[in-house]
């Protein structure tokens, strides 16, 4: 999945300058917080302390479409909000409903390239997703990739401030009951992140964490924090999650048995589906250069890749030792 990122709204220019001169501003001793401390550092790219998000209440739709855990169609009550984002086709910005890719989580593949990853956990990320969002009584196609009928056209917010390479809105999901004023403009620190969809399924541990290196810093934090606490209780997902260390015999290992982080399960079915050798694997996953940095636990960075940081040993594959999901800040292409 591409995450070009595209921002509509920056107030300054100045990138992180902020946070990185904050220490010497006064020399009154304080501690800052840790999302700050990692925006000094500059692991964040196109980053201003000032970026905004537009609020958009709409509806949420589904019937004819095949939502996940992670994506859902969103139409605005006005249209002409969406003329604050740069869109690169006009008929992408034409289209009535809009494709949204939920901020900062990765649910399992329910539908990907015609592979999917284990049912239990995938369907159960989108039933959440689609409860939050109140929307009931759904059936869906015989393949369980459509929703063939719902309760559709449920109200509720979403906050975007940017568009990927696919013209998804990438997006925070609020239901109806948020008090969140339609046509506003609201920086991270205003937003009542712990109340939308995407933290909440988080905290649920139903999604994994997917962070990249234009994610707020402090969406980072918050993020990561309950996801720490979720991997340790072994909660949800984590209890069966096998992406550290597992063995894969052949593509049903990864769409029935071995539950692993979908960034890597997409890159592993599009191994599957164009190469006939196994042993290609690591060169196959360094071409894909999924670089990002690494997350020191003092809150500094470091330059590595996907690559870097898979140990690959026949067809047994490991996370390097001390490597955490929530760690990793990828870089979008």
């Amino acid at each position: 999945m591409s995450s070009k990122r595209l921002r509509f709204s920056t107030i300054g220019t100045n990138k992180c300058a902020a946070f990185r001169t904050v220490p010497q501003l006064s020399g009154i001793c304080c501690t800052l917080p840790f999302w700050v401390k990692i925006a000094q550092n500059g692991a964040f790219d196109r980053f201003s302390p000032m970026e905004t998000s537009k609020i958009n209440i709409g509806t949420y739709c589904v019937v004819g479409y095949k939502p996940d855990g992670d994506s859902i169609r969103f139409q605005a009550d006005n249209a002409a909000y969406w003329d604050h984002f740069a869109w690169e086709k006009p008929e992408d910005k034409a289209k009535p409903r809009k494709q949204l890719r939920i901020e900062a989580v990765d649910a399992l593949e329910t539908h990907y390239d015609g592979f999917h990853q284990p049912r239990p956990f995938a369907i159960a990320a989108l039933e959440k997703l689609l409860a939050y969002l109140r929307i009931t009584d759904v059936r869906y196609s015989l393949s369980v990739a459509t929703v063939v009928a719902a309760n559709d056209g449920q109200v509720g917010y979403i906050a975007a401030a940017e568009l990927d390479a696919f013209s998804r809105l990438i997006a925070f999901l609020f239901p109806a009951e948020t008090d969140l004023p339609d046509g506003s403009e609201r920086t991270a620190e205003q937003l009542p992140l712990e109340l939308s969809v995407n933290f909440r399924m988080l905290a649920d541990a139903l999604v994994y964490p997917t962070l990249y290196t234009t994610t707020h810093p402090m969406v980072v934090e918050k993020f990561r924090a309950v996801t720490v606490q979720n991997r340790q209780a072994e909660k949800g997902l984590w209890a069966v999650d096998r992406t550290r260390d597992f063995t894969v015999w052949d593509v049903r290992t990864v769409q029935d048995d071995t539950m692993i982080l979908p960034k890597l399960f997409r890159r592993l079915a599009g191994f599957f589906d164009t190469r006939g050798d196994f042993g290609e694997l690591p060169a196959y996953i360094k071409e894909r250069k999924d670089n990002l940095r690494l997350i020191k636990p003092n809150g500094t960075t470091v330059a590595s890749s996907f690559a870097k940081l898979l140990d690959i040993q026949g067809r047994r594959i490991r996370l390097k030792e001390g490597v955490e999901i929530e760690d990793l800040l990828f870089s979008p292409k």
